[in-house]
């Protein structure tokens, strides 16, 4: 057996740093002996739930209340005995007294981490909180009865909604807890004195309050504010749920989203048999469309920046008001504090909640960790900001070890505060180093999270800017005719023209007036642009199209940097600039250039989707399908927009470009098949042996921007009902895919390339598949073929496709057919896209792209038997060089018909991003080109005759 431990604290060196540093526990150890006694017993155990459960039953035994015996049947077994209101709330400041003092032992003997410190303090909270709910709710219930739910007839209990720190379970140790009482129904009580439940939740949330927070020799358990709920201090102490709703819809106002953001129900059951779960569902179907709003929401940048102010200055007065007491020693509210922590990380919460619900986790550390997980705070900050918040909260905590005050203050004298840092274990010189220098990186972040930095390259111009007010149309008309000279007119008609539009005329006063300081600060960013009339014009058609939305605005308005990137984007391609206007939500990618132009990270963005996808469920526990397609837009168009950036940049070539949105569409497939399948499936622990297919754009890697995926799914499962399943599973899909939801449409599907077409099977067996191919297909379908991959699904059935398709494409062919074949579909595609223009198509035109197209596909069908390298679908340019080194090509033709074809790429690419439908060009232009892709037709294609006995053709 281990040896007994030590009875003296004062004697064990464990005690040695607590005894020098906490005035308050020497007071306590001398004054009762009985918590010495017991402190030495227990102060080498974690605080954790059940240690606190076990307490709270000693002590209550030992005041002749013991937890057999005296819990009603029914009721919660684990919250213990329901004590006496007197009892109780002895029996909670002994708790809290235990608790208070085990942990300045272990935390500044460094046994106890942050994470069971604030543990400990969360947990005595809810255990205190259900204990005294439980024993004033008996009191009253013996005279008025219990309240019970009209529609169950069940007993109804109390909400307790814990706000802040207790919501997020992260409570310091001398810490208020911030408290909010709903209850369901409104009725009367059954007993001899009845009460309306307004009357009966009302009394009993008084009657509560000093169980916790009145002052005796043992202390308090907590300080109590109920300050958070509607109206604060003039209303009721308990608010129904439907009154709560009518005034979160009506009155709910900017700050409270931050207040209810960590809001979390405390557990506690005071009466047998009663069943609060739709009462918290209710709760939550409120507080989380009132925290988080649908798109991302920058309107809480100004709501936040100005709450952290009035907090800051109300600071700063009462500092004054006790004898000019420095600001700068607040390490909670002053410049690089914890508040400066929370909000940066709240920040990102209430802006991207909404869409990002994987962002919503109630503590900061957890809140902290998915923000770097979706890559909105990099890996290195996210570090440096977990690192500064538990050096923070740990010198928090020490100094309010040292008399129980809730303190945020360091020492100003120089000896309390070479005290502090040995109480932490550290020296002076360290302490002063490691808090200057964290302090500097959270206050920096702060400032740059919060726009209060960077603002000069927005700010600079040569061009006054109207003030906001009165007669500001006719100011900013003057801006817009000193800028731009000859085009003035044009621009001013504009101007005047989305002023008097309906979107901006109905606009509350508050959007109005942030709307008149936007238009003069976006007509000077898009005069600082390269193309400044064509970024004016598409500036301000984005700002009537978001003009109803005023978090967008807020955006544009509260990042300068930000408005300044968008006028460049809209300055360099009308295509991104109609892109950006459909879709404005992507605007919050232009508040980190950087991370705009890092490399998608697909494993990333897939894990983070996933992670989001999993949080959208309804009341019931199913999953909320509208806000999963939702969610996969979003995702889709900012990866999208992402990609966008850096080839506006030239950061991107086209094929890696096309690569990147290849590898998109094959991520989202992947998490489509996913989300569909148990909308389907009726088997339990199925799983789906099914496969999509790409083709055309998708199948070669060569996706653009807005193309269609060409698929074909597959499936190999032996279940009787897999034809009916698998088909409702591709239809399923297809509706997912391209749905036109409110955040639009994912992909545009066309499922046209899958054996006999519109009329075959939705989705077809293995082998059928491979039937299919064998036997009936026609040779444009083994041209497709060539350019066919799997792209997402069950690996085994798709290693199963590319074993078909390999075994068909090494299949032997009769050569003069397959000629005639596809200089016959050549023909009909020309004929399917008439040029009359006189102007070269780079894609439709003989001397195109769809002739590199088809020669590959030739070369494949024909000579793949022989040199197998050619099956792989390695991309046009890539087979041309392999067929020259097979021997089947000259070399240099093969080089600059491959030279070609990349140079008529980039030309389509760059005529789209101008907006063109049609990449046409001057039928003089690009005739190098046009020439190499001829001389490689002829070569393979042309007529055998002229051309004469070739590789290709033997």
């Amino acid at each position: 057996m281990s040896a007994a431990p030590p009875l003296d604290p004062a004697s064990d060196p464990l005690f040695a740093p607590a005894l020098a540093w906490s005035g308050y526990l020497r007071r306590r150890l001398q004054a009762y002996p009985e918590l010495t006694s017991w402190l030495a017993g227990h102060a080498r155990q974690p605080v954790d739930r059940a240690a606190l459960a076990r307490w709270r039953d000693e002590l209550a035994a030992g005041a002749g209340h013991p937890a057999s015996g005296n819990t009603p049947a029914g009721a919660d077994a684990a919250a213990g005995p329901v004590l006496p209101v007197a009892a109780c709330r002895a029996v909670l400041r002994q708790l809290r007294e235990r608790v208070f003092c085990t942990l300045i032992v272990r935390d500044l003997a460094g046994l106890a981490p942050l994470e069971e410190v604030v543990g400990a303090m969360t947990g005595l909270a809810d255990l205190a909180i259900a204990a005294a709910y439980r024993s004033v709710a008996a009191d009253l219930a013996e005279t008025h009865g219990i309240p019970v739910d009209p529609a169950t007839g069940k007993p109804q209990e109390m909400l307790i909604m814990g706000m802040g720190k207790l919501g997020g379970g992260e409570l310091n140790v001398s810490s208020d807890i911030d408290l909010v009482m709903l209850y369901g129904e409104e009725g009367e009580t059954p007993g001899p004195r009845k009460l309306s439940y307004h009357e009966f939740y009302g009394r009993l949330t008084q009657r509560m309050m000093p169980v916790l927070s009145e002052m005796d020799a043992h202390g308090h358990v907590f300080r109590t504010d109920l300050r958070l709920r509607p109206d604060g201090d003039g209303s009721p102490l308990a608010w129904s749920l439907d009154a709560f709703e009518l005034y979160l819809v009506g009155q709910g106002r900017e700050w409270e989203r931050y207040a209810w953001l960590k809001a979390r129900a405390i557990p506690a059951q005071a009466f047998a048999g009663s069943d609060s779960e739709a009462q918290l569902r209710q709760m939550e179907s409120l507080r989380i469309p009132f925290v988080y709003r649908k798109y991302f929401d920058f309107d809480a940048l100004a709501a936040l920046r100005a709450l952290r102010e009035r907090i800051r200055l109300d600071w700063q007065r009462r500092a004054l008001g006790r004898n000019g007491m420095d600001s700068a020693l607040n390490i909670k509210l002053g410049d690089g504090g914890i508040r400066e922590i929370e909000f940066v990380v709240q920040l990102s919460q209430l802006i991207r909640g909404g869409r990002m619900p994987a962002l919503r986790d109630r503590g900061l550390l957890a809140a902290l960790h998915a923000q770097r997980d979706a890559g909105i705070l990099p890996a290195a900050d996210a570090e440096r900001l977990e690192a500064a918040y538990r050096f923070l909260r740990r010198t928090e905590h020490a100094l309010q070890y040292r008399e129980d005050e809730q303190t945020h203050l360091l020492p100003a004298d120089p000896e309390p505060r070479a005290a502090l840092a040995r109480a932490l274990g550290m020296s002076p010189e360290d302490f002063e180093r490691s808090l200057a220098a964290h302090r500097a990186f959270v206050a920096d972040t702060f400032r740059n999270a919060f726009g209060m930095a960077g603002m000069e390259e927005a700010g600079a111009g040569t061009a006054s800017r109207p003030e906001p007010g009165a007669d500001m149309e006719s100011a900013l008309i003057d801006q817009i005719h000193e800028l731009f000279g000859e085009q003035g007119p044009e621009l001013a008609a504009r101007a005047t023209s989305l002023l008097g539009s309906h979107r901006v005329r109905s606009l509350p006063e508050t959007s109005r007036r942030r709307l008149e300081t936007l238009l003069p600060a976006a007509v000077q960013a898009a005069a600082r642009t390269e193309a400044p009339a064509a970024a004016t014009v598409r500036l301000f058609d984005l700002i009537e199209q978001v003009a109803q939305r005023s978090a967008y605005l807020a955006l544009l308005a509260e990042y300068p940097d930000t408005l300044a990137r968008v006028a460049r984007m809209m300055a360099a391609s009308p295509w991104a600039a109609q892109y950006l206007t459909q879709h404005p939500l992507l605007l919050d990618s232009l508040i980190d250039w950087r991370t705009l132009f890092e490399p998608l990270d697909f494993q990333q963005v897939g894990g983070q989707l996933a992670a989001d996808l999993d949080t959208c469920v309804l009341p019931d526990g199913s999953a909320d399908v509208e806000r999963q397609m939702n969610l996969m837009r979003d995702v889709q168009r900012q990866a999208s927009f992402q990609l966008l950036a850096q080839d506006l940049e030239g950061e991107l070539t086209v094929e890696k470009l096309a690569d990147q949105l290849s590898a998109l569409a094959d991520m989202l497939l992947a998490e489509t098949i996913r989300r569909v399948w148990p909308l389907v499936n009726r088997q339990p622990g199925a799983e789906p042996h099914f496969a999509v297919v790409a083709y055309g754009k998708l199948g070669g890697k060569e996706l653009g921007y807005s193309s269609d995926l060409d698929l074909v799914f597959l499936f190999d499962d032996p279940r009787e009902d897999a034809p009916e399943i698998y088909a409702k599973l591709g239809r399923r899909m297809t509706s997912w895919l391209s749905t036109m939801t409110s955040s639009g449409r994912l992909y545009e599907v066309d499922l046209r390339l899958r054996p006999d077409g519109d009329a075959g099977l939705l989705a077809v067996s293995v082998e059928a598949f491979t039937e299919y191919q064998r036997k009936h297909a026609w040779s444009w379908e083994h041209q497709a073929l060539t350019r066919a991959r799997y792209a997402a699904g069950d690996a085994a059935v798709g290693a199963r496709f590319e074993g078909v398709r390999r075994d068909i494409l090494l299949a032997p062919r009769d050569v003069a057919a397959l000629r005639a074949d596809v200089r016959a579909m050549r023909d009909k595609i020309s004929a399917g896209h008439p040029n009359t223009t006189g102007k070269f198509d780079v894609k439709h035109d003989r001397g195109g792209m769809v002739d590199v197209e088809f020669v590959t596909q030739y070369l494949v069908l024909t000579q793949a038997a022989a040199h197998p390298v050619l099956v792989e679908n390695l991309g046009n340019i890539t087979l041309l060089r392999l067929a020259a080194e097979a021997g089947l090509l000259e070399p240099d033709l093969a080089a600059r018909a491959g030279d070609a074809y990349r140079t008529l790429r980039r030309v389509q690419h760059a005529m789209r991003l101008q907006g063109q439908e049609k990449a046409r060009v001057a039928p003089d232009a690009l005739s190098s080109e046009r020439a190499a892709v001829t001389a490689l037709w002829d070569k393979v294609l042309g007529d055998p005759a002229a051309a004469g006995d070739n590789a290709a053709g033997a």
